[in-house]
Parts: C-alpha cells; sequence; structure tokens
C-alpha cells in the first residue's frame, strides 16, 4: 500500500510535485484499482474509485473520513 500512499500524497499536493508526476500517480492509481490481483479494502476501493484522494489518504492513515455526498 505504500505505492498507492504516495501517490495520493502526489495528488493531494500536486505543487510540490516534479514535472509529469502527478499525471504518472493518477494513472498508477488507475492501474491498482484495474488490478484482481490486488485485493484492495472495499472502503479503499470505493475512495479510489470515486476520486476521493484526500479520503482515501485519510484513511489509509487510519482516520474515519468525514461522510461525503454519497454517504461514505
Amino acid at each position: 500500500m505504500e505505492d498507492v500512499k504516495s501517490c495520493l500524497l502526489v495528488i493531494t499536493k500536486p505543487g510540490s510535485a516534479q514535472p509529469g508526476e502527478l499525471v504518472a500517480s493518477l494513472g498508477r492509481l488507475d492501474e491498482v484499482l484495474k488490478d484482481p490481483k490486488l485485493q484492495l479494502h472495499p472502503r479503499l476501493r470505493h475512495f479510489l474509485e470515486n476520486r476521493s484522494y484526500e479520503k482515501a489518504l485519510l484513511w489509509l492513515d487510519d482516520g474515519v473520513p468525514e461522510k461525503g455526498v454519497c454517504g461514505t
């Protein structure tokens, strides 16, 4: 999950990203979602599929994201 976390850090703080790093991170998260071998926790999958990157990062850090419009 460190790979996912590092991508989320780049996406949530794009001002400090190197050229091309933001696009690469977004692409990597799309790959993670498509890989059936990776058994993502359903809550993390939900956040990534809905591009709720700050919530995903908070969840990975054992925080409890506030409920959003979708109720999760």
